[in-house]
């Protein structure tokens, strides 16, 4: 069985920073041992860091290199084109973009009103809690 590859959205990599052991944590954690692949494109690593970087999550520097570090560069996917649906928030498009490259379709997220359901089974994204992509993963 191939192993998949999914989009990470960025609130579950803060999740996993902040709250080590937590669901996100393991989602990350799974990530590092190979049961799945992040998929990523220059967007999204950007938002990462920009993100993850901020004062208030009071990450160091070399806490951020070193978990966007573990990003394995299999999980580069340039974004597909396609046309662009009404999201919550637009910022979140790369991540649906990166999906569509994928195999598998899937977004991770802990915030899944940002990833309309109608609109993203018309594009054909699925979207996972952090504890679905765990149960998907045998956890």
């Amino acid at each position: 069985m191939p192993i998949p590859h999914w989009v990470i959205d960025t609130n579950v990599l803060v999740s996993a920073a902040i709250t080590p052991q937590g669901v996100c944590d393991q989602v990350l954690q799974s990530a590092i041992a190979g049961m799945f692949v992040p998929a990523w494109d220059n967007k999204i690593l950007l938002e990462y860091r920009e993100v993850l970087s901020r004062p208030k999550f009071r990450l160091t520097k070399a806490a951020v290199r070193a978990l966007l570090a573990a990003l394995p560069s299999s999980g580069f996917h340039p974004a597909t084109s396609c046309k662009e649906r009404e999201l919550p928030d637009p910022d979140d498009w790369p991540f649906v973009a990166v999906a569509l490259a994928t195999t598998d379709k899937t977004i991770v997220t802990g915030n899944p009103s940002h990833y309309p359901e109608a609109a993203m089974k018309t594009i054909g994204v699925e979207i996972l809690s952090p504890r679905q992509a765990l149960d998907r993963l045998g956890h």
